[in-house]
């Protein structure tokens, strides 16, 4: 996959370690003849002595060591990040078998981001790009408040259909919820669904919605959108949640680029509560700011074996992207039964997870919502297919909100 890198010119960098491999990789990435300014200060934070808040806010970017159970020395961070008013970007390199809750903690604090100690070259180059490029962008407050960065919910498939546009589209309807009872009411999430399967999406068709070619506007734009034209193409539906068509014409998977998702990312994560994707069958470079933004992976498969061999496939390759990806399994068109057939079995143990979420096959029901272009969730919430849907959309959200609790 190719990695766009910025230019690293004229950055001030403070390293806080004494791992002279880490020191010259640094050195590497930001070379003194491009006017770059490589500072080591001590070993930790702690043998700052009270100078870490002064030293660390004069450079553009903080490269530092740390053991996440090093309790003393995660406060002693935490204290600085507490202060930060600026753009440093802090980068934390820890071990290669840190745990996902240990890294989120991190996170938590105000981390920019968290790699391994075996990182190379050219991927510390690439995410601290990224991370720069994205301090760099003019924050435009479109939450109220200090309310967080919207979740990214992509949704993949290990075959052309397997039911993955129908899981996307009626998890983005289950999201906006909203409808409580006569004696409570209930704040609905603002959601926004992107069907990024520019040669074979319909997500549209699920919604009766028809292309206002707004994608391929996009598409065809040689800039970055700003958040006047972004609103302008996506489509309001009448269940509260707003839409990015797949374009009509048949277009190549090459013609999207990851600037270009990054740019609509940057806007939209700042408006919506959630963000979900419907990703093409296929893998293509411009996947990687997604899955670098991903709060969850929403991965539709049956446990046949070639498509678990897949799964197993895509989870890895996606975690290439976001190390600590947490990836639910969505078996669909299969009902989960109290003794688990020994192919179950094995493809929980291929795939190292105990599956959870389980969409019974209801092909009259599923048939008659896409004749009628309203998704499941809304026509017959009642259904076995509609209760399976409601619960997918619930317990996505109540996990992601528990690893966030889980981090405070």
């Amino acid at each position: 996959m190719n990695k766009s890198v910025s230019n690293f010119k004229s950055h001030a960098v403070m390293l806080v370690s004494d791992n002279e491999a880490i020191t010259q990789m640094v050195s590497e990435v930001f070379p003194a003849e491009r006017n770059n300014t490589v500072t080591e200060n001590g070993t930790s934070f702690q043998a700052l002595n009270g100078t870490a808040l002064e030293l660390a806010f004069k450079h553009d970017l903080v490269i530092f060591e740390i053991d996440p159970d090093d309790a003393s020395e995660v406060q002693a961070i935490k204290e600085v990040l507490g202060h930060r008013k600026d753009d440093t970007v802090f980068v934390a390199l820890t071990q290669n078998d840190v745990s996902i809750t240990k890294a989120r903690a991190l996170l938590k604090i105000g981390v920019d981001e968290v790699l391994p100690l075996s990182i190379d070259q050219e991927s510390l180059q690439a995410a601290v790009s990224e991370k720069i490029t994205a301090r760099a962008v003019p924050q435009t407050q479109f939450h109220e408040g200090g309310r967080a960065l919207g979740k990214v919910i992509p949704v993949a498939k290990t075959r052309g259909g397997a039911g993955a546009s129908t899981v996307a589209v009626n998890l983005a309807c289950a999201l906006v919820g909203g409808k409580g009872s006569m004696f409570r009411k209930v704040a609905k999430s603002r959601v926004a669904l992107l069907d990024l399967d520019i040669q074979f999406g319909n997500s549209n068709v699920f919604l009766d919605i028809e292309d206002n070619g707004g994608f391929l506007q996009l598409i065809e734009n040689a800039e970055l959108p700003d958040d006047h034209f972004l609103s302008s193409i996506l489509q309001q539906h009448d269940l509260g949640l707003d839409v990015l068509c797949a374009p009509s014409p048949m277009v190549p998977l090459q013609s999207l680029r990851s600037d270009l998702i990054e740019g609509m990312l940057d806007l939209l994560q700042r408006r919506y509560d959630y963000i979900v994707i419907d990703l093409p069958c296929a893998i293509v470079d411009w996947v990687e700011p997604i899955f670098k933004r991903a709060a969850q992976l929403a991965l539709v498969t049956d446990t046949t074996v070639p498509c678990v061999r897949q799964a197993r496939r895509l989870i890895d390759f996606y975690r290439e992207a976001n190390v600590g990806l947490p990836v639910e399994v969505i078996v669909n068109r299969e009902r989960n039964s109290l003794i688990r057939p020994p192919h179950v079995r094995e493809a929980e143990k291929v795939l190292d997870t105990k599956f959870k979420h389980w969409i019974p096959d209801n092909p009259k029901v599923a048939r008659n919502a896409v004749d009628l272009g309203r998704p499941v969730t809304d026509m017959k919430p009642q259904s076995d297919l509609g209760k399976a849907l409601k619960k997918l959309a619930a317990d996505l959200s109540a996990e992601e909100q528990t690893a966030a609790t889980k981090n405070i």
